[in-house]
Order: structure tokens, then sequence, then C-alpha cells
């Protein structure tokens, strides 16, 4: 398993014809991983992020650690290595 650490600003969520994926910047490659392996970290944060930009709750509460560092823990075994054309 090899976790990296990526910012949650960085991240891109895409909608594609074959489902939804994320999208990142990582030492000098890009990645995608399908939604279903992304981390539970990330869809917290995308809860806050959807919350403070559109007012968008999904009917339940948003709690968060507002000292901890915005940083999403990602497996790169999981994620697919792609070109830098790749559209987001």
């Amino acid at each position: 398993m090899a976790l990296v650490k990526i910012p949650f600003r960085v991240i891109q969520h895409n909608v594609t014809p074959n489902g939804e994926e994320i999208v990142f910047p990582y030492n000098g490659k890009w990645y995608r991983c399908d939604i279903a392996n992304a981390p539970k970290q990330y869809f917290t944060l995308r809860k806050l992020y959807l919350w403070l930009t559109e007012g968008k709750t999904f009917d339940e509460s948003i709690t968060v650690d507002l000292s901890l560092e915005s940083v999403v823990e990602i497996d790169l075994d999981v994620c697919e290595e792609i070109p830098e054309t790749y559209p987001l």
C-alpha cells in the first residue's frame, strides 16, 4: 500500500460517462481514482466544501475539526496514472 498525502484543494472531482472519479497531481504526475476507492476523508471534506460554496447539506449535519489539515491520504495502488492531457 502506497499512501500519499494530497491537499484537498488540488483534487478534481469528475463526473464521466463511466461514473465519478477524482483526479489529482502527485510528484510531477497525474492520477485518477474511481470514486468507490476514494478515502472517507475525501467525502468529509467534499461535504464541507459543497456546504460552504453551494449551501448543499445532503440533509445531514457536518462536523469537521478545523485544527486538522485539509489533506487526503490516498492509496496510489488503487489509482491509475494518466497523461497531463486527461480531460478534467
